[in-house]
């Protein structure tokens, strides 16, 4: 089980100004991805962090508050600031700061995996070696105190039965009661706990550095009379098989860490195996030279350790401030899902995160925005309504033909099917594929006036309601010419780039794409059943003879015009009782009127209905025009 979307709202620095923003925090992981994220100091890593740390905590505490961005304003949110998961098995999970609309305890994958205390933070390493007062590092608090690691792990073989329960509700037990037989179940569990800890730490230590190896030193509690001794844990490293009498004290920065990664990914190796298992390291990098990052990356990605275990089976979250290692970072870890956090100061009077998910071209203008690149951002603009509106634009209207005329459509274009390309420095070298491969489209180019001028008399041909035509009209010239503006950073040229996306987020809305494909020497044979006004059951035959392209936005749905054929049609599909029926309609709707039209009575109106052309034209293999879209 792994997860595959998470959605924040309004927790910590995940600032949501309006609905309209519900969608601004969400990071989709398809297939469950493992995650690899940069992000700027402040740009919301550790919010990220903490958010799902206290998600998976909710589970196992009812009373845990949600921490509301400070600047949440109710009024202007429908939606409560909640942090939601979904995983694999679709199963919506929400950790809420309306209490009711919590049900993180209710799902048992997530209460299984809230017991794994799979969230290292750089400031948790750091509690293995730190010195207060001078004093020893309270390695008891570390690994059995209340917030231990192993505080809410069950005994694996206690002697008493009653004693099956974590070690931090025996420790509360044995301090109320100071029985014998409960002290002896503790000693001996955490003993056989901590030498395979000690174990499995050492195998990976070896990864970082094998001139260390660790051990861990328990000394039991005792019963003295009426008198309880607390256990005592210490942490003894020998460096080239030296003992050293204080290591925090010797060793350098970078071998601490790799000691304390090494004991803590140990730890997590050993839990019992969930269904969804989490690995969340948040900055762990910083006290690591890049001799021991590369290690690091090999024990999360190694497929099965010596001992039979790995990491294959956890959904990592891994993030860096080091944009340098990020880059270094992202081809080693493949199949992993990167994303990259920045601080947003421009689209809002306060500081809020950034995510650019991917390398889209909107995502790209988004990010100059926050940046306060308007031309850079505009650049990315352009390119993506060019993408957006050839997505939506036919091909007969997109590629018109060649104009060898015209200055704008001077260009030679290769079909990539008919040819394959390879080079040298100094050299392209082109062959021609096989035969049946030369499908050759001659496209001229068209720009993105052109475009936008076409999907304008698109609009008004099929009166299609998209009401920021004129306002797409408007934003084009300055769009294709960013430069035009006296003043690069001026609030005016900000306020024309937000209008864009506005228009850009509509264009997002319409689904237009072909879903009869024709190619250029053959038809697509079809028929419709329809019963006229006499009660008869007459099959028509007819052909498409081009690509059928459907359109939508929103409620409003269409055909783009295609030409089509009939054939004949058939009195009960009886085939010595047919007609022949050689007509051309340059639209499927034309088509679906001119059935009604000859199979009314004559000289009486008929009433058309649109579902027609969805559900009772079919394809020679008899599956209905809707199921194909």
């Amino acid at each position: 089980m792994k997860i595959k979307r998470i959605q924040i709202n309004n927790y910590r620095a995940f600032l949501v100004n309006n609905d309209q923003e519900s969608t601004r925090y969400t990071i989709d992981l398809p297939n469950g991805e493992n995650l690899l994220i940069y992000g700027e100091n402040g740009s919301g890593k550790s919010s990220l962090f903490r958010a799902l740390k206290d998600f998976f905590n909710s589970a196992l505490n009812a009373e845990l508050a949600f921490q509301k961005n400070l600047f949440y304003n109710p009024d202007d949110n429908e939606e409560q600031p909640c942090i939601n998961i979904t995983l694999e098995d679709e199963s919506e999970c929400s950790f809420s700061a309306e209490t009711a609309k919590t049900n993180t305890h209710t799902i048992p994958v997530i209460a299984r995996a809230s017991i794994v205390k799979g969230f290292v933070g750089y400031r948790d390493l750091l509690q293995l070696h730190f010195r207060q007062y001078n004093n020893q590092p309270d390695l008891f608090s570390f690994f059995l105190g209340q917030t231990g690691l192993f505080s809410d792990m069950i005994l694996p073989s206690p002697l008493q039965p009653a004693n099956k329960t974590s070690y931090k509700d025996l420790w509360e037990k044995i301090q109320n009661g100071k029985v014998q037989n409960d002290i002896s179940d503790y000693n001996t569990n955490v003993y056989a706990q901590f030498l395979e800890l000690e174990d499995r730490a050492n195998m990976l230590l070896k990864y970082f550095q094998k001139e260390c190896t660790l051990k861990i030193e328990y000394k039991e509690m005792e019963l003295q009379g009426v008198d309880l001794i607390p256990p005592f844990i210490s942490l003894k490293i020998k460096f080239f098989e030296k003992e050293l009498p204080e290591h925090e004290e010797v060793l350098n920065e970078a071998r601490l860490t790799a000691l304390a990664i090494s004991v803590y990914l140990a730890y997590i190796l050993g839990l019992p195996t969930t269904d969804l298992r989490i690995l969340f390291l948040d900055d762990i990098f910083i006290g690591l030279d890049m001799t021991n990052r590369i290690p690091l990356l090999e024990i999360l990605t190694m497929d099965e350790f010596n001992d039979g275990t790995s990491f294959k089976d956890f959904q990592i979250f891994l993030t860096t401030y080091d944009r340098e290692w990020f880059n270094v970072a992202k081809p080693y870890l493949k199949g992993w899902e990167k994303t990259e956090f920045y601080v947003d100061t421009y689209s809002h009077d306060i500081e809020r995160p950034f995510i650019r998910k991917s390398d889209t071209y909107r995502e790209r203008a988004e990010y100059h925005l926050t940046k306060g690149d308007y031309p850079a951002c505009a650049n990315y603009l352009r390119k993506e309504f060019e993408k957006e509106l050839k997505r939506i634009l036919p091909e007969n209207i997109l590629y018109a033909g060649f104009n060898s005329t015209s200055g704008e459509n001077s260009v030679i274009t290769l079909s990539k099917r008919s040819l394959s390309i390879s080079e040298n420095d100094n050299s392209w070298f082109y062959k021609l594929k096989k035969k049946e491969d030369l499908e050759i489209d001659t496209f001229g180019f068209i720009s993105l006036q052109q475009m936008i001028d076409q999907f304008k008399k698109v609009i008004n041909q099929y009166k299609i309601p998209f009401l920021l035509i004129d306002e797409l009209t408007g934003i084009k010239n300055r769009l294709l010419n960013p430069l035009s503006h006296d003043d690069l950073k001026s609030s005016i040229f900000k306020a024309e780039l937000i209008t864009g996306f506005k228009i850009l987020d509509e264009l997002q809305k319409i689904t237009s794409k072909v879903i009869i494909s024709v190619k250029d020497t053959d038809a697509i044979q079809m028929y419709s059943i329809k019963t006229d006004y006499k009660n008869d059951n007459y099959h028509y035959r007819f052909e498409l003879r081009s690509n059928l392209r459907y359109f939508q936005y929103g409620s409003y749905r269409i055909f783009f015009n295609a030409p089509f054929h009939t054939q004949y049609r058939s009195k009960e599909n009886n085939f010595s009782n047919f007609e022949i029926m050689e007509y051309d309609y340059p639209s499927i709707e034309k088509l679906s009127k001119a059935i009604f039209y000859i199979s009314a009575e004559p000289e009486i109106p008929y009433t058309f209905y649109e579902n027609f052309m969805f559900d009772e034209i079919y394809t020679a293999e008899g599956k209905k025009i809707s199921e194909l879209i």
